[in-house]
């Protein structure tokens, strides 16, 4: 019986890291699609390609996180504040232009990992 619970024990952990790891590939791959977009959309350079992907991964991670913690429109608004904080910070990495042009074209972006992760 002893054997039994420890092989459940081992097989659910086994299932939540599996699980785990998966939502932090989702999370990376989302936030490669983000900064490959935006390394293209904005002509960024060496250093601010380092430093946007590092907040998309950030953030990505935060949205896997908070979507799992919360549901409804307290997830919708917690997903939101993240948003505009990632926003906020790429204030201190691209230049005036590169970030008007990034809110300009967001919602270009929005409907491109729509798209991509529809499928799957």
């Amino acid at each position: 019986m002893k054997l039994v619970q420890g092989s459940l024990i081992l097989l659910f952990v086994f299932l939540s890291v599996n699980l785990s790891a998966k939502k932090i590939s989702e999370a990376e791959k989302r936030a490669d699609v983000i900064t490959k977009w935006m390394t293209e959309k904005l002509d960024l350079s060496t250093d601010q390609i380092l430093k946007v992907k590092e907040l998309n991964l950030e953030c990505e991670k935060e949205i896997d996180r908070l979507t799992t913690e919360k549901a409804g429109f307290p997830c919708m608004q917690a997903v939101r504040d993240s948003l505009l904080q990632k926003e906020n910070d790429f204030s201190e990495v691209l230049t005036e232009t590169q970030l008007a042009s990034y809110k300009k074209s967001k919602c270009e972006l929005k409907e491109k990992l729509k798209r991509m992760f529809k499928r799957l």
